[in-house]
């Protein structure tokens, strides 16, 4: 069925395929814009992501069962696409001002709870309407799902590049949702009566409007009582400044990054790890270096400093609101790299290759989130290591308890230190409000009289390392108690880049901090084993196969069944690359939109390539493209580990390629016996809305993604034997 039918002028053509395209570029838009902000105001935790993605699915498949239901002819097209642009509205205005709602001051940890009803009624009614509206679109498309489909498709991958190239490099999330409205507006204007649609469009114009002018008065309210400076949306994060008096706190995604000045951070994070190698020559420092770290490093005199930082737009701002005390980075000593630590370490560059550092330093904050858990883990201790000399330190700081450690921070603890393990012979933690890491191949020595005596003989200026302050924080006691804590945890998990399980622990401390519910449900999963987790879930799916089998109808079954089993596959498989190419690459802020937009591209590709290849579809059709996710998974599995960015993009261009391809064969065949358009639509959603809820809060941290994919992998195959067996039978 051609999109442009015969018997129609192409300019009714162009009206009528305009909506589901429009429908397409604004709800990845919208998606895109709402996972930015909900990582700008609730710090970016993965178990964020994961509520919000659920809930926006749940929203979307409820949305076009009710429209199913309850089609209603003489909804206008206009009316019900500026209705949708107006919520996106409100609720983008009122997820900025959700901590006043919450009784939450800027910056202070938010409860799970919190999360949880914020990503409920933020995302499920954004995408509520959006759902409605793709059944609507196909009432209004006479019929022709799959040129709806198709159509949403391209305009989502469309959507994806505009706000990946023009928007995100550019211009503040309000002021790309802004663009985007007016975007939509314009077109609706343009493909439709211009009669009808002028107050739509002026509506949206005056919404656009006031969204980009007062994005930066409503930030300034948000900050109350602080005094917000600055704010700047970069590739990286949200930067955010804020000035207290003498001091000035930057802020990326509402979690601090550094003060100025802050010495005793700063003496803490250099000296412990210098005074282990007071000769050393060569300093290799990973972010925070303008918290005065650089300045602490300088005092010793024969030091030469490769400073890494991530974030350009972050230096910008500090050269611009500290003046003369950015200094420091001009300071012949400093090499400054505008690059990811990570790959700064990692990089071939045959100049480089055999430079070797005396000590590196990690001026990291702690492991909340993907991004910043791969500095934890043990494949960048490996890379570390490789980069130090034979008897090099490597040095980090992580919040800690100087007096009681409980459980949960215990486990966090001794994941870090037997990770560390894994790779330096030598690890000692340094106790107190922060604990200091210290690990090398070489001799490490942490007692009072050593670090006194070599803090004197190299007359250091320092303020808060003093002999009285070491003195209580060395005591054997506290030392003994810390390592005894470590120890007691019997089987600890090691972090890595396929099982990230620090950040899951950290998560686990964050709730602990909440009364409710969530500390005992992060509690109990902990505790669950293997059998729970993986072997549970796929007995139950096998008895729910032995189910349909037995049922009589075998249209119905093998026709939904995959498709649920598609959408729950997609989305977990597609925040397992977005986690893998975050381990390996630490870009998602700003390429997320460029992730979403190659899987929207390969849905569209593979909907047409069904549509160009097969004239009648049938069963055989279906169990192909099922086998195809078959092979496909067993494939991506073997892959996880590669370091290509390209890949990754690949992978998801792949997987949305077999997802439209089963989308439409399913829909298709269903659709020849029962006229339901919103179905099968919806069971996609509903099974990615529990793909995206189990996924990162239980099967990634948990179970790691390897053994992920050969959960994913066995489900597939089973459901492949599903379809094999009722064609078989039919």
């Amino acid at each position: 069925m051609p999109i442009l039918r015969s018997g129609n002028s192409r300019s009714l053509e162009l009206k009528k395929n305009c909506y589901p395209f429009l429908l397409g570029f604004l709800a990845i838009s919208f998606q895109i814009l709402i996972l930015r902000e909900f990582e700008i105001y609730f710090y970016g935790n993965e178990l964020v992501y994961g509520f919000v993605l659920a809930f926006w699915l749940l929203g979307g498949g409820i949305g076009s069962l009710l429209a199913e239901k309850k089609f209603s002819p003489s909804v206008s097209k206009t009316g019900f696409y500026t209705f949708s642009m107006l919520v996106f509205t409100i609720l983008l205005i009122l997820l900025r001002f959700s901590r006043f709602i919450f009784g939450y001051l800027p910056t202070e940890m938010t409860g799970l709870s919190s999360v949880i009803l914020t990503s409920l009624l933020i995302s499920f009614l954004v995408s509520l309407p959006l759902g409605a509206l793709f059944v609507y679109n196909v009432f209004w498309l006479e019929g022709h799902l799959v040129a709806t489909y198709q159509l949403e498709s391209l305009g989502a991958a469309a959507g994806g590049l505009v706000v990946y190239l023009l928007l995100i490099p550019f211009f503040s999330n309000w002021q790309a949702a802004a663009v985007v409205m007016s975007i939509v507006g314009m077109s609706m204007w343009l493909v439709a009566s211009r009669k009808k649609t002028f107050l739509a469009w002026l509506a949206m114009l005056m919404v656009s409007t006031g969204l980009w002018i007062f994005d930066f008065p409503t930030e300034r309210i948000y900050w109350k009582p602080f005094e917000l400076v600055e704010a700047k949306d970069s590739l990286y994060s949200r930067l955010q400044v804020i000035k207290s008096g003498d001091q000035i706190s930057f802020f990326t995604n509402n979690l601090l990054a550094f003060n100025h000045p802050d010495l005793a951070a700063a003496e803490e994070a250099v000296h412990f790890a210098l005074l282990q190698r007071p000769e050393a020559k060569r300093v290799l420092l990973i972010g925070g270096g303008l918290n005065g770290s650089l300045g602490q490093i300088l005092q010793y005199p024969q030091v030469e400093i490769d400073y890494v930082e991530l974030d350009p737009a972050l230096i910008k701002l500090s050269r611009r609101h500290l003046g003369e005390k950015a200094a420091v980075l001009d300071n012949p000593r400093v090499s400054f790299h505008i690059e990811d630590g990570r790959r700064f370490i990692q990089k071939k560059n045959q100049q480089k290759k055999n430079q070797k550092y005396e000590v590196i330093i990690s001026n990291l904050p702690e492991p909340a989130t993907a991004q910043v858990n791969r500095f934890y883990t043990i494949e960048f201790y490996s890379s570390v290591k490789e980069k130090l000399t034979p008897n090099g330190v490597f040095s980090f700081i992580l919040p800690s308890s100087e007096n009681y450690l409980s459980e949960e921070l215990t486990q966090f603890l001794a994941s870090i230190y037997y990770s560390l393990k894994q790779v330096f012979q030598e690890v000692r933690i340094i106790p107190g409000d922060n604990n200091v890491f210290l690990a090398s191949d070489g001799k490490i020595d942490d007692s009072l009289e050593i670090l006194v005596s070599r803090l004197e003989k190299l007359n250091l200026q320092t303020v808060y390392f003093r002999p009285e302050l070491l003195s209580s924080r060395l005591n054997p006691l506290k030392k003994d108690y810390l390592m005894t804590r470590i120890k007691s945890v019997r089987n600890p998990r090691l972090n890595s880049d396929q099982a990230p399980i620090s950040y899951f622990f950290n998560s686990l401390l964050w709730s602990k901090q909440f009364k409710g519910l969530e500390g005992k449900i992060l509690t109990f999963l902990n505790s669950l084993t293997r059998r729970w987790l993986f072997d549970l879930p796929l007995l139950l799916l096998l008895i729910l196969i032995i189910i349909l089998i037995l049922n009589k109808n075998s249209i119905g079954p093998v026709c939904l069944l995959p498709l649920t089993v598609m959408g729950f596959t997609t989305i977990i498989a597609e925040i397992g690359f977005i986690l893998a190419f975050q381990s390996k690459l630490g870009l998602v802020y700003g390429k997320i939109s460029l992730l979403f937009t190659m899987f929207m591209l390969g849905l569209f590709l593979g909907s047409t390539l069904v549509r160009s290849l097969f004239r009648e579809i049938s069963l055989k059709h279906l169990t192909a493209v099922q086998a195809g996710f078959v092979v496909f998974l067993g494939l991506a599995r073997a892959g996880l580990t590669s370091e290509s960015e390209a890949f990754f993009y690949s992978l998801l261009l792949a997987m949305g390629l077999l997802g439209g391809m089963l989308f439409v064969v399913s829909n298709s065949i269903f659709l020849q016996h029962r006229t339901r358009y919103g179905l099968g639509y919806s069971l996609d959603l509903f099974g990615s809305f529990f793909g995206a809820l189990l996924a990162t809060s239980i099967f990634i941290p948990l179970l790691g993604l390897k053994l992920l994919f050969s959960f994913l992998l066995l489900v597939n195959s089973f459901c492949l034997a599903f379809i094999i067996f009722k064609v078989s039978i039919k």
